[in-house]
C-alpha cells in the first residue's frame, strides 16, 4: 500500500515539474512565434491530452498489477 501512494505522490511530482517546464517553454515559443498562438495552442493541448492519458494508464496498470 505504501508503494503505491510513493508510485502515485511521485508521478504527480514529476507531473508537475514538467507541467512547469512546459509553460515556460510554450512561453518561449509564443514569444518567438507570435503569430502563430492558435496553432502553438492546439499542438499543446493535443500533447497534454496524450500524455494525461498516458498518465492515468500507467498508474492503472500499477494498481492492477499488484
Amino acid at each position: 500500500m505504501i508503494q503505491i501512494l510513493y508510485d502515485i505522490a511521485l508521478r504527480l511530482g514529476l507531473g508537475l515539474i514538467l507541467g512547469v517546464m512546459l509553460i515556460i517553454f510554450i512561453t518561449i515559443v509564443e514569444t518567438a512565434f507570435y503569430n502563430h498562438n492558435k496553432q502553438i495552442h492546439i499542438v499543446v493541448i493535443a500533447f497534454l491530452i496524450a500524455l494525461i492519458i498516458y498518465a492515468l494508464g500507467d498508474i492503472a496498470i500499477e494498481i492492477l498489477r499488484i
